[in-house]
C-alpha cells in the first residue's frame, strides 16, 4: 500500500485545487502515575517538545505547561495542538 500522500492532478479545464484544513486525531491510552509534570505526559505520548499540551476541562481547554504539575484524574483526556499559527 502506498502511504504517500499526492495531491490530485487537475484534469484540463477544471479549477485549480485549493489547501484545506484537516484534524488529524490519534487516540492513545496510557496508565500514568496520578502526580507528573506536563513534560512527562508529552514523553510518554511522544508528543513533540514543541507543540501544546491542554486537558480537556469543563468550560474550556486548560494548557498544560511543561514545567507544570499535574494531578491526573482517571479518565482525564488531553491533546496537543502545534503553538504556532496556523491552528485552530
Amino acid at each position: 500500500m502506498d502511504r504517500h500522500l499526492q495531491e490530485p492532478h487537475p484534469a484540463d479545464g477544471d479549477a485549480q485545487v485549493s489547501e484545506a484544513r484537516i484534524t488529524v486525531m490519534i487516540e492513545k491510552r496510557l496508565m500514568i502515575e496520578a502526580a507528573v509534570t506536563g513534560r512527562r505526559i508529552k514523553e510518554l505520548a511522544e508528543i513533540p517538545r514543541d507543540v501544546a499540551l491542554y486537558r480537556r476541562a469543563p468550560g474550556g481547554n486548560e494548557p498544560i505547561h511543561d514545567d507544570d504539575s499535574v494531578e491526573v484524574r482517571d479518565g482525564d483526556h488531553f491533546f496537543a495542538r502545534s503553538s504556532t499559527p496556523p491552528f485552530v
